[in-house]
């Protein structure tokens, strides 16, 4: 217990610093975007690393505490900030248990590690930026070698560290554009200044820095607010994926990733790999998910995912289905195979989802009930599910929410939708008997969603189909790419 007593105390101690200043680091979130959430991601992050560590048992090793927070860091990481410190730590820790933990190791040793982990975050982003997080871990890592060189012991090391990221991270206002025209510091930036002032809390006792100046990350900090994006996802989407794959993905995922967007991050560890992108193909981005054996992917609109919004949130396992959900204003998480994920790593994909308040609906019986799971043990504002389980009705919830009045109840918009939806799955053979019992003249929209293998060309016979039965209707079709069924249909009918 007590070789992993210290690490324990930093990693928990580190993420309720971020979660006292959370609301703070959101209020100066400027970059890479200014969606005011950098201070929610990192907590987020920090959150599901704790928590994985918080299984273990209390005589876990330094090793396995280790490997459980990177682990569940990387699962849950959140954002551009949360992949960069997941990164961060990732190759801090990893170093410190080669050399004995964090309680064995000697004033060159951090130094090395905090060599070794500025390193590991310049490494996980595909377009390194200067005045941020990345500058501010190059700081600490050269000021405490230089502390090394002048015979500091390991407390003088840490602390000199972390002067030198304060001072750093009181450049960052004049290094990065937007934080200068905003009058702050680097968001990402702060938020690593306190995983290291809690790093020299635990190695040089909680007094060592009492007497040195913090940094201001604002002129006027109750007064400044970032404003939101406008509405209507100008800013294109965020997307997230977890891999697992023990070959070396960073250079092949950054450069397709490149290739669609920027804020490219990868970083990998025990056979995991988190990747993230800004981008305005979502799709895109999705088929490249998918060609790296994603296990979930995450596609918000960047301006829909502040913590403090309602969501919209859509769990499928249809990857197709993520671009067109996304464009209509869902969060959507894509689990090609939930049924193959361990029960805690379905509900913290589902948290990662979910802001404060939602309303969720699930294409998969698998999803809905870790669904339900989540909103029966969630505190605070109440999570929505909407009792249904199949692909079609998240399409036709989705598209039901987008089409809501101010002052509309979304949930009870997306429920009615689901009621008037009749849905079948079928087969190519199948597909023109099955869909000719289902129309009527009061059908409004069918919705036909081709699993992967089959051909969508099969859809034009819908049309035909619906041409003859109910011309009125819309007919609209999604190549889902899902592995069952071969080919999902709805009917939606109008009200009686």
């Amino acid at each position: 217990m007590a070789e992993a007593a210290d690490l324990r105390r930093w990693l928990e101690s580190g993420a309720n610093a971020v979660k006292r200043a959370r609301d703070r680091l959101d209020a100066i979130n400027v970059f890479p975007v200014a969606d005011s959430d950098t201070g929610t991601n990192l907590y987020l992050t920090l959150r599901e690393g704790n928590r994985a560590v918080a299984r273990l048992a209390p005589e876990a090793t330094h090793k396995e505490v280790v490997a459980a927070f990177v682990r569940g860091a990387l699962l849950g990481a959140r954002g551009n900030s949360g992949v960069i410190v997941s990164a961060y730590l990732n190759a801090f820790l990893l170093e410190a248990d080669s050399r004995g933990g964090i309680t064995a190791i000697d004033a060159p040793g951090i130094a090395v590690c905090l060599d070794v982990a500025a390193q590991g975050a310049y490494g996980a982003v595909g377009s390194p930026v200067e005045g941020t997080i990345l500058t501010v871990a190059k700081a600490a890592a050269a000021a405490a070698k230089e502390a090394v060189d002048g015979g500091a012991a390991k407390e003088g090391t840490i602390v000199a560290a972390v002067l030198g990221a304060r001072a750093a991270l009181s450049r960052t206002q004049d290094e990065l554009g937007p934080a200068r025209e905003a009058g702050v510091v680097d968001a990402g930036a702060a938020g690593l200044v306190l995983q290291l002032e809690m790093l020299a809390e635990t190695l040089a006792g909680p007094d060592a820095l009492a007497a040195y100046d913090e940094v201001d990350w604002s002129a006027d900090m109750d007064a400044y607010r970032v404003p939101h994006l406008p509405h209507g996802n100008e800013g294109g989407y965020e997307v997230m994926f977890v891999s697992v794959s023990r070959t070396d993905l960073t250079r092949h995922l950054t450069s397709r990733l490149e290739a669609l967007g920027d804020s490219v991050t990868v970083v990998g560890s025990h056979g995991l790999w988190q990747a993230h992108v800004h981008t305005t193909h979502p799709g895109d981005a999705v088929r490249v998910a998918m060609s790296a054996g994603a296990l979930k992917i995450i596609v918000r609109g960047i301006d829909d995912h502040a913590m403090d919004a309602a969501t919209v949130v859509a769990l499928t396992t249809a990857p197709g289905l993520a671009d067109a959900l996304a464009e209509a204003g869902a969060c959507v998480l894509v689990m090609p195979h939930p049924e193959e994920a361990p029960r805690k790593d379905l509900a913290r994909a589902i948290r990662d989802a979910v802001g404060i308040a939602g309303v969720v609906v699930a294409g998969d019986p698998t999803l809905l009930a870790a669904a339900k799971r989540v909103a029966s043990k969630r505190r605070g504002p109440k999570l929505t599910v909407l009792d249904t389980a199949h692909e079609v009705h998240v399409v036709a919830a989705v598209a039901a929410a987008s089409l809501a009045t101010p002052g509309e109840s979304v949930a009870d918009r997306m429920a009615d939708a689901v009621a008037r939806t009749t849905i079948l799955d079928t087969t190519p053979a199948d597909l023109d008997a099955d869909v000719d019992q289902l129309l009527r003249p009061t059908t409004e929209v069918v919705t036909v969603i081709v699993g992967r293998g089959v051909d969508p060309a099969v859809a034009e016979r819908v049309r035909m189909s619906v041409a003859d039965t109910a011309p009125e209707a819309d007919v609209v079709v999604f190549d889902g790419d899902q592995v069952s069924p071969a080919i999902a249909v709805g009917v939606e009918n109008a009200q009686q």
